[in-house]
């Protein structure tokens, strides 16, 4: 658990002044917290009184704390049920263990961020649910009977509700329980935003703002050798060609440690590893074996894995989406222990997780958006790497540096950033698209039935505390219109009501666009169906992300469409705007033809630049849209579930149809099923059959997986493996696969 200290101004309520149960009161104090930080001292007494509370303070001062007082109480004092509501599935884990500090003390957690096509009912067991917003909403969607008896909903990282991805299904969710749970108390921790007075009035709630910090914080730019401070003061710094490199080694040398944030993850990649040598000779560290595997890539080293792993050594780090989640907690568990003293990151990991540093170096203030080129970063984005400077306890101090080429943009930045309020957040509820999905979750669960039921809970959302919900009423239509037509509603004397189709729609949590391409494809659908075509139309719907086209893509991918012809489920658009989309889809399809014929990862990045945590994203999001075609093939196609199902489990594990069998096996992964295969291993009754020792000998399988390939085929009685040294690897094996664990 994150444990805040006092800081270096009088603070004046302990922890003994709490209106907390004497157990409670001395757990908090053992887990570190003796005293309350000033934003806490209101806070704390308003939360544990039952009041809903928006607290928006500064990053880094103590929001987390509130959530736990409350929940706590509610949990332990009055039988109540707490359901918090994070942004990101690492923050889920995280706060989930924090959470569990208090198991002993007889309070159930439980974390739920998986299958969106569940209520989960054990959920129902637990006394705190920590759970993503997307979560939520599908529990909510399912009917979870549970979420009725909630008593306390906390939403960390609030201010979210601007995000255009995340922010409609958070407002969606937290305005269904309000209207699901009268009497329940809502504390929303937020960053610091100009309008947290709009929020505390939609959510009810009283409103507690500061600037304070535990770590003083001091801001400025970084030009031509010398940092300029908000605050009139200066400080040299030697510089050079690199500025970043300057302001890294001052701060190590210090004793402290850096975070570097750039705006793309290749820059990521080359300003680590153009630290790594001169910082090696400050703070290099030898790897474990276990560490280095899991940095270069686990079951399947690749280059990036290994760039990774060399950098680490040096004792820096580079972070960012492309990494799988296993090498992105490896970084951040050895920053935490001061192995690394270095991460070099993009804007993500600023919002995502707790890691402060001593100074914050944030070298862009702009980032690339394909449709309209270079933009500038909000206020707020640069405050909440700005906010990770200075870390409680450790830190007298914390530096925030952004960097400028030259004098203008040195002012301009301390006039635009540095010294400006972070931006009002906004609905993002109000597009058809978004109203969409949201619309049928809330007809497919009757909570609504008409179009002015639809009506009444917007108006009961952040969207109409902001505005009149002026040509609403048109869109609504719209999206009521868009169901009727493709089946999902049906309308009698004004009452809608959604069919098996629209609620199943509903239930899987996918875009009902995705629905209507994927019910589309199985029109289309024949024998024989060539498996590239199949994997188009499932990487044409909306949820799954598709490849950008480089220069070189578009002669490769008219010849594959020229080679299908009819073969297509989705046509070939006439539109030339919409071609190219096309195109994207089914290079994102062909990654996925290449995942399901065993391609080692290497490969794959090096045909389509994409790293383990991108390749990973897109076969979740692949494999969650075939389970939704299967499903609408029962209902509408049902000769092609079996095909279909084949499939999704092949994408699962990025095996080839002979694979299907072995793989099925925990443990069991594409490269240790490729092994079996290739020894003559094809089947379970060969398996069966096979000596324990010989099973145990073969490369990646070693004496305890053989003794559980055994026991998983029945044969309890099996005798231990004797342990044994594999053979050296050939060059042509040194790589092996991913998800293979």
């Amino acid at each position: 658990m994150v444990r805040l200290m006092a800081a270096r101004c009088p603070l004046r309520m302990m922890m003994d002044d709490l209106d907390l149960d004497t157990v409670l009161r001395e757990r908090f104090r053992s887990l570190g917290y003796l005293r309350l930080h000033p934003p806490q001292e209101e806070a704390a007494p308003l939360a544990l009184r039952g009041d809903s509370l928006v607290l928006a303070i500064p990053t880094a001062s103590g929001k987390s704390l509130i959530g736990y007082l409350a929940a706590m109480k509610h949990v332990l004092e009055q039988g109540g049920k707490v359901l918090y509501i994070v942004p990101l599935k690492a923050l889920a884990s995280e706060k989930g263990e924090e959470l569990r500090e208090f198991s002993d003390l007889g309070v159930k957690v439980r974390t739920a961020t998986g299958d969106l096509d569940s209520e989960d009912r054990r959920l129902g067991e637990a006394d705190i649910v920590v759970a993503t917003s997307e979560k939520a909403d599908s529990i909510l969607r399912h009917g979870g009977s549970w979420m009725s008896s909630v008593t306390l909903t906390v939403a960390d990282e609030v201010h979210l509700l601007h995000d255009p991805g995340r922010g409609p299904t958070l407002e969606v969710a937290l305005t269904k329980l309000r209207r699901m749970n009268r009497g329940m108390q809502v504390i929303a921790l937020s960053a610091t935003i100009s309008n947290a007075d709009v929020l505390a009035e939609w959510l009810d709630a009283r409103l507690v703002t500061s600037e304070w910090r535990p770590v003083p914080l001091r801001e400025g730019v970084y030009y031509d050798g010398e940092l300029w401070f908000s605050d009139n003061g200066r400080k040299a710094v030697d510089g050079g060609k690199d500025p970043v490199w300057p302001l890294v080694e001052d701060t190590v040398k210090e004793g402290g440690q850096c975070l570097v944030f750039v705006n793309t993850r290749r820059s990521t990649e080359s300003v680590a590893t153009r630290m790594a040598p001169a910082m090696r000779r400050m703070a290099g560290a030898e790897l474990s074996d276990e560490d280095r595997e899991v940095l270069e890539g686990e079951e399947e080293s690749t280059s990036v894995g290994r760039k990774l792993a060399s950098c680490v050594e040096g004792g820096v780090a580079f972070h960012h989406a492309g990494l799988s989640s296993e090498q992105r907690r490896s970084v951040e568990g050895g920053f935490r222990d001061g192995r690394i003293r270095c991460i070099v990151a993009t804007p993500t990991l600023a919002a995502g997780i707790n890691l402060p540093a001593r100074r914050v170096i944030v070298r862009d203030v702009k980032r690339f958006d394909s449709n309209v080129g270079s933009v500038p970063l909000s206020v707020m984005e640069v405050k909440q790497m700005c906010g990770r400077a200075g870390r409680p306890r450790f830190d007298p101090y914390g530096e925030a540096v952004l960097i400028a080429s030259n004098d203008r943009e040195r002012d301009h930045i301390i006039m635009s950033y540095l010294l400006a309020d972070s931006e009002t957040i906004h609905s993002k509820l109000g597009s058809e698209p978004v109203l969409r999905s949201h619309v049928l979750g809330l007809l497919a669960t009757g909570s609504v039935a008409s179009r002015e039921g639809i009506m009444d809970f917007l108006r009961s959302t952040f969207l109409a505390q902001q505005s009149e919900l002026h040509g609403l009423e048109e869109a609504v239509d719209n999206v009521v219109g868009f169901f009727l037509d493709k089946g999902m509603l049906r309308e009698e004397d004004g009452h809608l009501e959604a069919t098996f189709y629209g609620k199943r729609v509903s239930d899987m949590y996918i875009d009902p666009m995705s629905a209507v391409m994927l019910r589309r494809a199985l029109e289309s659908w024949r024998d024989g169906l060539d498996e590239l075509a199949l994997l188009h139309a499932v990487c044409s719907t909306p949820d799954v992300m598709s490849l950008y086209l480089r220069k070189g893509d578009h002669d490769p991918l008219f010849a594959a469409v020229d080679r299908l012809e009819d073969a297509m489920l989705l046509p070939f658009p006439d539109d030339p705007g919409e071609q190219d989309f096309f195109l994207g889809d089914l290079k994102t399809a062909r990654m996925l033809q290449e995942w399901v014929g065993e391609l080692e990862e290497e490969g794959i990045h090096d045909l389509f630049s994409v790293g383990p945590g991108d390749l990973r994203n897109r076969v979740e999001a692949a494999e969650w849209m075939l389970y939704a075609l299967g499903e609408l093939a029962g209902m509408f196609r049902s000769e092609a579930k079996e095909t279909v199902a084949r499939m999704r489990t092949r994408i699962k594990y990025g095996v080839s149809e002979q694979l299907l069998e072995l793989v099925r096996l925990r443990g069991v992964g594409r490269a240790r099923a490729r092994v079996l295969h290739d020894n003559g291993l094809r089947d379970l009754d060969t398996l069966r059959s096979v000596d324990v020792n010989r099973l145990a000998s073969m490369r990646g399988i070693g004496p305890k997986l053989a003794v559980s390939i055994k026991k998983q085929l029945g044969q309890d009685d099996v005798p231990e493996a004797a342990e044994s040294s594999p053979p050296p690897r050939s060059a042509s094996e040194e790589q092996s696969r991913l998800f293979d664990f």
